[in-house]
């Protein structure tokens, strides 16, 4: 797996100090997430953040993953998940627990969630400013990076009786990287400016985009799409 610094992003989270020794004693867990503190700290009662948690996460469910230490696999079947929110990977030791912690932040730590690869990219150097990114394809040339984003939204009243009063929440968004050499290029969302990026085979790019059908939009076919481009270079 690559290991790619990232222009431009801020963490929302900072991380508390480790030690390795070797992999026997190596603490993944940066900290002890207080379940309890979570409402108070978007100032909501506990129903009101109780009813929107689950759109901080990618998947709110917790899943069998796998953590790796460089190529090495260290821990296996480990419950986590992805919080978009705090850009945290979340972590029990195991299913019963109703406790959970934070993943130490680490470039040479990544994890597997099912499918799902995350690896931790620093920003210049530093563990604290970097961030996790969802590894969709992997090539020789390009890789394809997917980050996902959620901000909280405080709620509003309604100014006027035309309005309607807003509630909380958690908006996600979500962008995606075309990826080379340690350079994150920010994927267009129109197939104009993808072929634009990918100039360099623009006529096959286009044939291929036409004889499969393919719609940008949808994450599928970018994959498709960036694997294919990064094929024939």
């Amino acid at each position: 797996m690559k290991r790619l610094l990232i222009i431009g992003l801020i963490a929302l989270t900072a991380i508390s100090g480790y030690s390795q020794a070797n992999n026997s004693n190596y603490d993944i867990y940066a900290r002890t997430i207080d379940i309890n503190q979570k409402s108070l700290a978007f100032g909501l009662t506990e129903a009101e953040f109780s009813a929107i948690k689950d759109e901080a996460y990618s998947n709110p469910n917790f899943l069998q993953g796998k953590i790796f230490q460089g190529d090495q696999l260290i821990k296996d079947d480990v419950p986590m998940r992805y919080n978009a929110f705090a850009d945290e990977i979340e972590i029990k030791k195991n299913n019963t627990s109703e406790n959970y912690s934070a993943l130490i932040k680490d470039p040479n730590i990544f994890v597997k969630i099912v499918k799902d690869i995350y690896v931790f990219v620093p920003l210049n150097g530093s563990n604290e400013k970097g961030g996790y990114f969802n590894v969709l394809s992997d090539g020789k040339t390009y890789d394809l990076y997917k980050k996902t984003t959620a901000v909280f939204r405080e709620p509003k009243k309604a100014r006027t009786t035309y309005e309607k009063d807003m509630p909380p929440s958690f908006v996600k968004t979500t962008i995606y990287y075309l990826v080379q050499n340690g350079t994150f290029l920010e994927m267009p969302n129109s197939k104009s400016k993808v072929l634009k990026m990918m100039s360099n085979k623009k006529d096959e790019i286009k044939d291929y985009i036409k004889q499969n059908n393919l719609d940008i939009d949808k994450e599928a076919d970018m994959i498709k799409l960036v694997s294919y481009f990064d094929s024939i270079l």
